[in-house]
């Protein structure tokens, strides 16, 4: 790994900006649709995200060929390669990327192993879909984009709110005026049903995981995409329950110490005095995720709400003045879902559609995630260098 890849406020984002324009010239111009193929893809991390959720979700994309799929367990590989018709398996990148030629690496490993895997897979000159983040802090973060553009490559983050009918919906409204000026919003997605039992891996509590960037992430996703870029950030978070008993899929129970954030909440400041919320956590009563508001946006006109988590949204209600009256709107998902990303951006490749998920927009989550830790850590407010194209529906 080289740390070369550095520069300058000024110039990295210009090479940001560049490497964004490259991409959306390459796709538009010569879709790889138009010679009548797919979008070749290597998969990486056969986990119960992939199993269950991404592997089929990819076999059934049109615009997908699926070469290959790689585990550090070969048996997960050699069983989702048997399902869904997958020619090749590896157990390490390195033997990936050396083996059948691949067009889009699609990589759901562990959040910890994310910037190691992507980096490779860049310097190897293969665009990456990865689960969210990229990387654990912005310097890695710049690093993949430095990278990709030296590559002419690109790299999408997850999660994929920003495409969903609701969030459209959303963005439409605000900007239209209907709601007045937006001042304030509030944002929630947490889980605790597990606190005696946690169901998943044990990195998901340690450093390197935590609930800010497992959970929390989608939210300030879905408030920076509404409201804009984040201009400073105040943070606080605490671990309730030292250790845990974990019940992991994919090996025997155990116990962990805690180490990572469970109970996390943040402040945005926005342009023009606007500020959003964000409460995050392992330690929550979830609800109905079907029924319940889990985003409010509050207007001098007008209140709208997210009905179901914005990962899974059922609809938005809306009351503002003049038709005082709630009514619900967007309740037809179509064919969004979380786990669509990857064949989203193959799409996106195959016919030169232009990517409403951005690299720039994942890079300001993550350093609005990383300011909240470290808000916590020295007391202070922190301020938010990065930015992104805004708004995203035009």
């Amino acid at each position: 790994m080289t740390n070369e890849l550095t520069t300058d406020r000024r110039g990295f984002l210009k090479t940001v900006a560049a490497a964004s324009v490259v991409a959306e010239t390459r796709f538009a111009d010569s879709p790889l649709s138009a010679a009548g193929g797919k979008i070749k893809v290597g998969h990486i991390g056969c986990g119960n995200v992939a199993t269950y959720n991404y592997l089929p979700d990819m076999a059934a994309c049109p615009y997908i060929e699926l070469v290959s799929t790689c585990d550090i367990i070969p048996s997960r590989a050699e069983y989702n390669a048997k399902k869904h018709n997958i020619p090749h398996t590896y157990n390490n990148i390195d033997s990936m990327l050396a083996g059948a030629p691949f067009d889009l690496l699609v990589n759901t490993t562990s959040m910890p192993a994310h910037f190691e895997i992507n980096f490779q897979a860049l310097e190897a000159g293969r665009n990456v879909w990865c689960e969210k983040p990229c990387a654990l802090r912005v310097t890695e973060y710049k690093q993949l984009l430095e990278l990709a553009q030296s590559k002419g490559v690109q790299i999408w983050p997850a999660p994929t709110v920003v495409t969903s009918p609701q969030f459209k919906l959303m963005a439409e409204t605000v900007a239209s005026g209907k709601l007045g000026k937006i001042y304030s919003a509030h944002a929630f997605y947490g889980h605790g049903a597990e606190n005696e039992h946690f169901p998943w891996s044990r990195w998901f509590l340690e450093k390197g995981g935590g609930a800010l960037y497992d959970l929390g992430v989608y939210n300030v996703a879905t408030l920076t995409g509404l409201l804009g870029p984040a201009k400073s950030v105040v943070g606080v978070y605490g671990i309730s329950t030292p250790v845990r008993p974990v019940f992991p899929p994919d090996g025997p129970p155990g116990q962990v110490y805690v180490t990572a954030d469970e109970n996390t909440m943040l402040i945005m400041e926005h342009d023009n005095a606007v500020f959003s919320h964000v409460q995050t956590g392992y330690t929550y009563y979830g609800g109905d995720d079907t029924t319940d508001y889990t985003i409010d946006l509050t207007g001098a006109d007008g209140i709208m709400h997210l009905v179901g988590y914005d990962w899974a949204p059922h609809g938005v209600d809306i009351s503002y003045r003049g038709h005082e009256k709630v009514e619900r709107f967007a309740t037809d998902p179509g064919k969004y879902h979380w786990r669509y990303g990857a064949s989203y951006i193959a799409e996106c490749m195959a016919t030169g559609k232009k990517s409403l998920i951005t690299a720039e927009h994942g890079l300001h989550v993550l350093e609005v995630m990383n300011a909240a830790l470290q808000s916590q850590e020295t007391g202070r407010r922190v301020k938010i260098e990065s930015t992104f194209k805004w708004p995203i529906i035009a």
